[in-house]
């Protein structure tokens, strides 16, 4: 016989965290599964600014270990265990299945978030690593006194080609078109931060090097002069996409693969519900996240209370 819980919640970045919260105040039999460490992606952001209550900013791992020891307060039951493979219905139960572990629910809150683009170019699969990164905040260390390469223009990568610029001799932005995507306020730092430079109208074609990276190929999408920038990293932020693969025909997605949900987060599928950055909203950070989170599992927990 699986193991049974009245809730499962898949993902423990922010969305997974504050829903896990909420439904263990309501006394609901919850079980949150992790596929990498709690906390989801945004671990990976330095310095949050703009999350309220935190004057000053904090990083994201302090601001999600904050949210990981308060749900555990609460009893929340986090299982770090391999990525789900499937979800599926059976009757009146969600069949959930990671690695060789099976798990039966009454309801699902899904909040998977998002999975970073490749540029699937030559020189990136293999030098991931060793000079390609996806995490400035990871490695940006790795590089002090040298030159990088951010590619993109939103907000990830000027935000993390700012925290580069803490650490690095010179960030060159790379961006395909002549202007930024990111926030204002994110464009006016970068642009009076000295060590960074902008290289407009300009897309990777390859990254080379050795043992490691030492160059990256330049195409100028205007005049399709090939130019090769000599750097010791690329730092890759071109977009993401919904983590949503093992949800199968459970739900409805738009066209960019993001999951489409009612007002309430709920689904097609009866009890199962969604939360965060995998779902189809206009706005996708920390703030929306637990806003889903907490919406979700209150609607969960009227559904599950119903079913009893």
């Amino acid at each position: 016989m699986q193991e049974f819980h009245e809730a499962i919640i898949v993902g423990g970045g922010p969305a997974g965290l504050t829903a896990g919260i909420y439904l263990r105040r309501a006394s609901i039999d919850v079980l949150l599964l992790e596929k990498g460490i709690v906390g989801g992606a945004i671990l990976q952001t330095e310095q949050i600014e703009n999350y309220p209550g935190f004057p000053g900013g904090i990083s994201g791992k302090d601001l999600m270990g904050r949210m990981a020891e308060q749900s555990r307060e609460f009893g929340l039951t986090i299982r770090e265990a391999s990525p789900v493979s499937s979800l599926s219905k059976a009757g009146e139960r969600f069949l959930v299945t990671t690695g060789d572990h099976g798990f039966e629910a009454a309801a699902v809150i899904v909040a998977t978030g998002t999975t970073a683009i490749r540029l699937n170019i030559p020189g990136e699969e293999e030098f991931t690593g060793r000079g390609v990164s996806y995490c400035a905040t990871c490695d940006g260390w790795f590089f002090a006194d040298e030159d990088v390469a951010v590619i993109g223009g939103g907000d990830a990568a000027i935000e993390e080609g700012l925290t580069l610029a803490n650490v690095v001799r010179k960030v060159s932005v790379v961006h395909r078109r002549d202007s930024l995507r990111a926030q204002q306020i994110l464009q006016e730092r970068a642009f009076k931060n000295s060590k960074m430079e902008f290289l407009w109208n300009k897309v990777p074609l390859r990254i080379s090097g050795e043992d490691v990276v030492e160059s990256v190929t330049l195409e100028d999408t205007k005049t399709g002069d090939i130019t090769e920038k000599p750097v010791s990293a690329v730092f890759i932020y071109v977009g993401s996409r919904a983590d949503t693969a093992f949800v199968g025909n459970l739900v409805d997605r738009d066209g960019a693969g993001y999951v489409v949900s009612g007002e309430d987060l709920s689904t097609r599928s009866e009890g199962l519900f969604v939360a965060g950055d995998m779902r189809k909203k206009s706005l996708r950070q920390v703030a929306t996240a637990v806003g889903d989170g907490a919406l979700a599992a209150v609607n969960l927990e009227r559904y599950v209370l119903e079913k009893r």
